[in-house]
């Protein structure tokens, strides 16, 4: 099902923003018209993703600096670890999370 979670113009391209559906926190992140969305949460020590430091495609955890790429949420520095990942629509400036 997909849930409508904002407008692609008020998604800021390289920082994050933290929406919930459903009671599920999910990261998102906008790079050129692309939006990727991952869980929020740092395996590592539950740390706010949408609040880390956006790099190219990799979002850096603000607690220990774990780095995940966004598009797949697998981790950078571990291999094996990884965020789960949710598929985004944009329906004109709709911004569309499917669970």
């Amino acid at each position: 099902m997909r849930h409508t979670v904002c407008r692609l113009s008020e998604l800021p391209e390289g920082h994050g923003l933290l929406v919930e559906v459903e009671g599920e926190a999910i990261a998102l992140f906008r790079i050129g018209r692309e939006v990727h969305a991952i869980e929020n949460a740092c395996p590592h020590r539950d740390g706010p993703l949408a609040f880390g430091d956006l790099r190219g495609d990799t979002v850096f955890c603000p607690l220990h600096a774990w780095g995940f790429d966004v598009r797949s949420g697998r981790c950078d520095e571990f291999p094996g670890v990884c965020v789960r990942t949710f598929r985004v629509n944009l329906d004109g400036d709709d911004v569309q999370i499917e669970l």
